[in-house]
């Protein structure tokens, strides 16, 4: 049976790591999919392969940052597929390495409005689409992030914390619209972002790559996959009744 059959879905930052993954598993559960990241290459090449495996795809080149171009990406969305179900914002960027007093102004800015107004404005031009369907599920990309504290990652992580409260203050505007909003929550994720840092920690053993183990109680990272099959029970029909809530994907990671 699958999942997603007959749904509509956006994936942002589809072009790699737990996005691409989200896409390939929606598409295997009988969603149709558009594809958006700000580089075209990775959606160009995974629409291409969902088509082969028989899946509908569609590619939309979109930087979320800009009002405009996400509303051009949901438009040419319901173009193609007549309609919108699912709304997963996963773009994201990378967490600057730094104290509030060493961060740029520069980075702040760049993470502010990818992560958090990103995520405001692809949920503001998804949404009445998803009105005039009569419901749909819109999935954030959150983080442990967003609970805890972290060294030398503080804008980053007020940003995740951010999402967090939109995505309670969404789910309870349009509720009543039949729209479900919903966080997902990952611990260290083995993605193209940080595969290099990860094994770098790995290959040199010793305290560093065992603290990271020990902060993950299974006893591995995660890979995006771990995440994608969280999305889809999030999209899909089986969490009819789950909205304003965060989904800890993480090993164990925030049990401690």
């Amino acid at each position: 049976m699958e999942r997603l059959k007959d749904k509509v879905a956006i994936v942002t930052g589809a072009g790699s790591g737990i996005g691409a993954a989200i896409a390939r598993i929606f598409a295997r559960e009988g969603a149709r999919v558009t594809l958006a990241d700000i580089r075209p290459e990775g959606i160009q090449s995974l629409t291409h392969n969902i088509g082969a495996a028989g899946g509908e795809a569609l590619s939309v080149q979109a930087d979320v940052r800009s009002g405009e171009q996400v509303r051009k990406m949901v438009q040419e969305t319901v173009d193609r597929f007549g309609k919108l179900d699912i709304l997963v914002n996963n773009a994201g960027v990378r967490a600057s390495r730094s104290t509030v007093v060493d961060l740029t102004e520069e980075e702040f800015d760049q993470t502010l409005a990818v992560d958090l107004k990103g995520v405001w404005l692809c949920s503001k031009y998804a949404i009445p689409e998803m009105i005039r369907n009569g419901g749909g599920a819109i999935v954030n990309m959150s983080s442990i992030s967003a609970s805890i504290g972290q060294p030398l990652q503080g804008v980053y992580n007020a940003a995740k914390g951010a999402v967090e409260v939109l995505t309670r203050c969404m789910a309870l505007d349009f509720a009543k619209s039949k729209i479900r909003c919903n966080n997902v929550n990952p611990a260290w994720v083995r993605t193209e972002m940080n595969r290099v840092e990860l094994a770098e920690m790995q290959n040199r053993g010793g305290k560093e790559w065992e603290e990271v183990l020990r902060l993950h109680p299974l006893g591995r990272v995660g890979e995006p996959e771990d995440v994608a099959w969280a999305v889809v029970y999030l999209a899909s029909d089986e969490s009819a009744w789950v909205t304003g809530t965060s989904l800890y994907v993480d090993g164990g990671y925030c049990s401690q």
